[in-house]
């Protein structure tokens, strides 16, 4: 009752202010326990306990992991980091949209560069499940860097070139950029390696679909789909920025089934846009994801979004008939290693 009555107190609270806040609380929160061995899923990076991921963006430090798993997540996402420390854009650049369960965020990258999220996350210890590090950059030299840097710690990376506030990062899709960046990133490569991808428009999918035979062509891992949607909107300071929460959600369904008929078992896929309900989770996997990250439905349904998460996907798996998560149709189709 308490944790709720916190979580009502800071969604009054201005979006980015209350969100600082509630991460420091998590300091002090109890851990939620989600344990069931249905929902144990394999992984190019290991096993996880459950199929919920932390999405990216949500703590751009790498400090507040500790405090963050205690929310039962089966791994997380920190950053994304950039080489060099990064202030993002003026304010305001977080919105929410209450009716919509939605947020709007022009964040810009804040970020405390690469070096201190690495310190950060060194100091969260061994107790934490699987950390997948995003990280990006506007020049080739520094996602190099950033990429290289964070495999020390990493249990698999995630290359973020499609985020809607930082526009130049789009031209890495097209063409010989974006093989350089395969050549480059792989020329280092030792950990997992995810590409976070834009959501399936009209205007930019083809060119997505050929980025990603690129990179399975490179010997990369997965795909992570799908970032926020550019949307314009003037109580922004940018007069623009990224869409998420659950107006994503067929968007990010749409990309899943397109890209799991596209490449099958060659590219596993981390699903994120949208996701409120567990029934979401269940629809998501069965297009052929094999994690499901969330963000905004943590903004929505507070400190114990995973643990509800994960036993209304139990009662989805029930009432469809599966034991375990192994036993979906698009997990029997295609091997896994």
């Amino acid at each position: 009752m308490l944790a709720r009555a916190i979580h009502a107190a800071l969604s009054l609270m201005p979006p980015e202010f209350s969100h600082q806040l509630g991460l420091k609380l998590l300091r002090a929160a109890r851990p939620v326990r989600v344990a069931d061995g249905r929902l144990r899923v394999r992984t190019r990076f290991g096993e996880l306990s459950n199929p919920i991921g932390l999405a990216a963006g949500f703590d751009k430090t790498g400090a507040h992991l500790t405090g963050l798993a205690k929310m039962g997540f089966g791994y997380l996402v920190a950053g994304t980091f950039t080489r060099e420390p990064r202030e993002g854009n003026r304010k305001p650049r977080l919105v929410r949209l209450r009716d919509e369960r939605a947020l709007l965020n022009a964040m810009g990258f804040p970020n405390p560069g690469i070096e201190v999220g690495l310190r950060n996350l060194r100091k969260s210890g061994r107790s934490l499940p699987p950390v997948v590090v995003s990280v990006s950059g506007l020049k080739l030299e520094d996602i190099v860097y950033c990429y290289s840097r964070s495999q020390e710690l990493a249990s698999a990376i995630e290359v973020n070139v499609s985020s809607p506030n930082t526009p130049a990062l789009r031209e890495y899709l097209k063409g010989s950029a974006f093989k350089d960046l395969c050549h480059a990133v792989a020329s280092v490569k030792k950990r997992p390696t995810y590409l976070k991808v834009p959501p399936p428009t009209q205007e930019v999918w083809d060119t997505v679909l050929s980025a990603l035979k690129v990179w399975v062509d490179a010997g990369f891992e997965g795909v992570t789909a799908i970032n926020t949607l550019m949307v314009r909107d003037g109580r922004l300071s940018t007069g623009f920025g990224g869409l998420s929460g659950r107006p994503l959600l067929e968007l990010s369904m749409r990309a899943v089934s397109s890209v799991h008929g596209e490449f099958g078992d060659h590219l596993e896929v981390n699903a994120v846009g949208g996701v409120m309900t567990g029934r979401d989770v269940l629809e998501l996997m069965l297009r052929g994801a094999r994690t499901v990250q969330v963000y905004t439905a943590l903004v929505y349904r507070g400190p114990y979004a995973v643990q509800e998460l994960t036993r209304e996907l139990v009662d989805e798996m029930n009432r469809a008939g599966y034991r375990n998560l192994e036993e979906l149709p698009s997990f029997r189709a295609f091997g896994h290693t």
